[in-house]
């Protein structure tokens, strides 16, 4: 009965249901895909720079890189670039870091603008049907007039679950949208932190090598 009842309402709401359906499934699509990759690269930055800045106290550039190659995330993946080129200077380190960032960036935005667009044409694909539905309803009125209610049904309820069916496509993928975008802003702000701190740490290192040599 609930399939027979959601096809009926399918099929109600006119030929618009068609491209508001499909931003379902592709909204739906990319939310798993960003959730799975959110989940294999969870917010451990934290624990994973502990152990990095451990292994560079201990002047064990290898095991740092070693710790960088075993955590394979983007975070790790811009400090192992830092890593590769830290004995080239605190600014040609920080150049590095920033540009590998900018390749791991592009994982974290992966199909944000296309989750962006469907949050905003799905209510507008809905007040398209709306005025398709007003419009039948109208022609309804003009050929028979307004004394068979039955007759303008059709009309109303194609306006009706079109509304109703692109706010509820729009709404989730507009959250949706900001869920992903505060993630990949979040690992930004982790990206500028953690680069600042080892650049440091990296160059603290120079300084006391230095004075032990004098």
């Amino acid at each position: 009965m609930e399939k027979i009842f959601l096809i009926d309402l399918f099929v109600s709401g006119g030929p618009v249901m068609i491209p508001i359906a499909l931003c379902s499934v592709f909204a739906l699509a990319i939310v798993i895909e960003r959730a799975r990759f959110y989940m294999r690269n969870p917010n451990n930055s934290a624990a994973f720079m502990k152990k990095v800045k451990g292994a560079l106290a201990a002047r064990n550039f290898f095991d740092a890189m070693k710790i960088c190659r075993a955590e394979n995330t983007p975070l790790a993946n811009v400090i192992a670039a830092g890593l590769d080129n830290a004995d080239l200077g605190r600014e040609h380190l920080l150049d590095t870091m920033r540009q590998e960032a900018m390749v791991q960036v592009k994982k974290y935005e992966r199909h944000l603008g296309k989750l962006s667009t469907i949050a905003s044409i799905s209510p507008l694909l809905g007040l398209t049907g709306t005025v398709t539905g007003m419009i039948s309803a109208f022609s309804v009125i003009s050929t028979v007039g307004i004394g068979d209610p039955t007759a303008l049904a059709g009309g109303i309820s194609e306006a009706l679950y079109t509304t109703a069916a692109g706010l509820l496509v729009g709404i989730p993928a507009l959250v949706a949208f900001n869920w992903c975008e505060a993630k990949s802003v979040e690992f930004i702000e982790q990206v500028e932190m953690h680069s600042l701190d080892l650049a440091n740490q990296v160059t603290a290192m120079e300084v006391s090598l230095e004075k032990v040599a004098a």
